[in-house]
C-alpha cells in the first residue's frame, strides 16, 4: 500500500512595531517575515505610518501583528497600504494581532483600508488600544462581502473580530465585536444587521469634545449613516455596496473631527 502523503502548506508569519517619539520622530522600528512598516515622507505636519502584509493576503493558519506606540503630546496618522484580503482557508483561521498605545494628549488615527473577505474565509483579528490621560483615538473599520465587480455573494465564512479602547489603568472605553458567520449571512437581509449590504464601516472616536461633535457628524452623513455619542465616544456607522462610496462618506467626518486630511494611502 501507497503512504499517503499530506502536502505542508506555506503560512504567512510577520510581526511589526513602531515606536514614535515627539514630533512623530522614530525612535524603535521592528520588522519580521511578511509584516513590514514604513513611513512615507508627508508635506504636512502629522507624520504617517504605513503597515503592510508581503504576503498578498491571509488565509487560515496566518498570524500576523502589528504593534504602534505613540510619545505625548504626538498626533500621527496610521493606515494600512492596500486592503486587505482573506482568503479561502482550507484549514484553520488567520489571526491579525494589533496593539497601540497613545501617550498623553496625544492623538492617534488608525485608519487601515478595508478587509475584505472572500467565501471561506476564517479570519480571528483583535484591536486593542491603549489611550494615557487626555488622549485622543480616532478608529475606522471597513468590511468588504466579497467583491461586487465580480458580483460575488460569500455566504461561507467566519469572522470574529474584537476592538477593545481602555484608558491607561485598564478602565474599559469602548469594546465591541463583530462575528460573522454562515448563520449571520442568512439574515443578512434583515434591517437590524446588514439590510442587504456587502460593505460596512465603523468609526469610533474617543475624545474629551466627543459629544459635541454629534450634531455636526449627524449633519454630515445625512441620511446615509446614523452616529450616536455619550460620554468621551462618538460611534459612525455606514452600510453600503460600494467601498469607494463608504469612504467618501467617512472623509468629510473625519475632517470634521479637527483632521485636515486622509492618509495618503486613501487617495491612491
Amino acid at each position: 500500500m501507497l503512504d499517503t502523503v499530506h502536502p505542508i502548506h506555506q503560512r504567512s508569519r510577520g510581526a511589526a512595531r513602531v515606536v514614535l517619539g515627539r514630533a512623530g520622530a522614530v525612535v524603535d522600528l521592528f520588522q519580521q517575515g511578511s509584516a513590514k512598516a514604513i513611513l512615507p515622507r508627508v508635506h504636512t505636519s502629522i507624520p504617517e505610518v504605513v503597515f503592510l502584509n508581503t504576503s498578498g493576503g491571509l488565509t487560515g493558519g496566518d498570524r500576523l501583528s502589528f504593534a504602534l506606540e505613540i510619545a505625548a503630546e504626538t498626533t500621527v496618522m496610521a493606515a494600512t497600504q492596500t486592503a486587505e484580503r482573506a482568503y479561502a482557508s482550507s484549514a484553520g483561521t488567520a489571526d491579525v494581532d494589533v496593539q497601540i498605545h497613545v501617550g498623553e494628549d496625544a492623538f492617534c488615527l488608525w485608519m487601515p483600508q478595508e478587509t475584505i473577505l472572500f467565501e471561506h474565509a476564517s479570519l480571528n483579528r483583535k484591536t486593542t488600544v491603549t489611550l494615557a490621560k487626555s488622549a485622543r483615538y480616532l478608529g475606522v473599520e471597513t468590511l468588504v462581502l466579497g467583491r461586487a465587480a465580480m458580483q460575488e455573494t460569500p455566504r461561507n465564512l467566519v469572522l470574529n473580530d474584537l476592538r477593545h479602547v481602555m484608558a491607561g489603568d485598564g478602565t474599559p472605553l469602548h469594546a465591541e465585536q463583530i462575528a460573522l458567520t454562515p448563520q449571520t449571512l442568512l439574515q443578512r437581509e434583515n434591517r437590524a444587521g446588514l439590510a442587504g449590504h456587502s460593505v460596512f464601516a465603523s468609526l469610533v472616536y474617543i475624545a474629551p469634545d466627543a459629544s459635541d461633535r454629534l450634531i455636526q457628524v449627524r449633519r454630515i452623513i445625512g441620511n446615509k449613516g446614523a452616529a450616536s455619542a455619550w460620554g468621551n465616544r462618538l460611534i459612525v456607522r455606514v452600510e453600503g455596496d460600494d467601498s469607494w462610496n463608504v469612504r467618501c462618506i467617512l472623509i468629510p467626518v473625519i475632517k470634521a473631527l479637527g483632521i485636515c486630511d486622509v492618509p495618503r494611502v486613501w487617495q491612491t
